[in-house]
């Protein structure tokens, strides 16, 4: 194991992205940490109705937390909660988009490997959700940004073949557009308007979104295109939630 993971104690802080049952107690937690990058850990305890782990594991929460490496994994000793998005499990209509961000999260990045940058991302599309940004649009811009810091950017600005700048045509086994002259069977057509969209969400932080008004046209470009490339470049499986997205 790399980092503070090879000792018997450390600290760090982190985003709980997912939690499951662990025997007839305890929690299995998936956290994505500064320090440590993704890993599980225990909360021994934390599904009895006087545990003091237990607010601080839940779905959603953004802390810090103390660890005691066990032998299969990490145990949690401590929490100290800095935010706690509880309106995503309480309100259904923003629950699957919460719920999806983590998931999209947590089948892309693998390993203790540092991702401070992916960290920040995650923690700033869950404020903006909280904060009442369109759903779609931070989905939208999440898939393309998430998929840049882990390495995968998409060729936005000219054709992937010859380099025109004339190129709508989005090819997800190249990963980018095409030209008319360039382009094959497999291509979606794409838009000025969503393609200028694209562009801005790649390099604008989640905090200045709320200045876009995207047509839902666009926008409904931009889930066909960043759905593909993702099946094509990414290979994460099904995304279970998804299905529950009202896109």
């Amino acid at each position: 194991m790399r980092g503070k993971l090879s000792e018997r104690s450390f600290k760090a802080r982190g985003l709980v992205l997912r939690t499951r049952n662990l025997g007839e107690a305890d929690r299995l937690v998936t956290m994505l940490t500064f320090e440590e990058g993704k890993f599980e850990a225990v909360a021994k305890g934390a599904r009895k109705i006087k545990s003091k782990l237990a607010a601080g594991i839940d779905l959603f929460t953004f802390g810090n937390f103390n660890f005691h490496q066990g032998k299969t994994w990490p145990i949690v000793t401590g929490q100290d909660p800095i935010e706690r998005f509880n309106r995503f499990r309480e309100d259904p209509d923003l629950f699957p988009y919460g719920l999806y961000l983590n998931e999209l999260t947590d089948k892309l990045i693998s390993g203790c490997e540092k991702c401070d940058a992916i960290c920040n991302l995650l923690l700033a599309s869950w404020r903006a959700l909280d904060g009442g940004l369109d759903k779609n649009l931070l989905c939208r811009a999440y898939e393309l940004k998430l998929a840049d810091l882990a390495g995968y950017h998409p060729h936005l600005h000219s054709c992937a073949g010859c380099g025109s700048p004339s190129s709508t045509f989005f090819s997800p086994r190249q990963g980018g557009l095409l030209c008319s002259k360039c382009c094959g069977a497999d291509v979606i057509n794409v838009s000025e308007g969503a393609l200028a969209l694209a562009r801005h969400l790649l390099k604008s932080s989640i905090e200045k979104l709320t200045l876009l008004r995207p047509l839902p046209g666009q926008l409904e470009e931009l889930a066909t295109i960043n759905t593909a490339f993702y099946a094509h470049h990414l290979d994460l499986g099904e995304i279970k939630s998804r299905r529950l997205l009202l896109t």
